[in-house]
């Protein structure tokens, strides 16, 4: 169970590409607390935790805001964006784009395999 369509169709091409995650697995911190709910996690080779965050609401300025928040924790916390931190973004009257989609589950395969 996922809570969009959008987070639906990033599910179905994980499965599709054959790639495992977990959704929505507990995050805690350790430099800087508090505990999250990533949308995609996956395990690279050692073991190490792979995120893929779909921001689905880009056009509301609080979720923006809240993105910004959640950005800093996860930067904080040692995850940084192409390496270990993914994130695929929509906007209100603008489709999600299945060559960027495609693109992150390769770089994320590259990762986990």
């Amino acid at each position: 169970m996922v809570r969009s369509k959008s987070e639906l169709i990033i599910a179905n091409l994980l499965h599709n590409e054959g790639i495992k995650y977990e959704y929505e697995k507990v995050l805690d911190g350790e430099t800087i607390l508090g505990r999250l709910h990533p949308d995609f996690s996956f395990a690279d080779a050692g073991g190490d935790r792979v995120i893929w965050e779909h921001l689905g609401m880009m056009h509301d300025e609080e979720y923006v805001r809240g993105w910004k928040w959640k950005s800093e924790w996860y930067q904080k916390n040692g995850f940084i964006l192409g390496q270990n931190l993914f994130v695929s973004e929509e906007r209100r009257g603008e489709g999600l784009n299945m060559d960027v989609l495609r693109g992150i589950a390769e770089k994320i395969r590259g990762l986990v395999a």
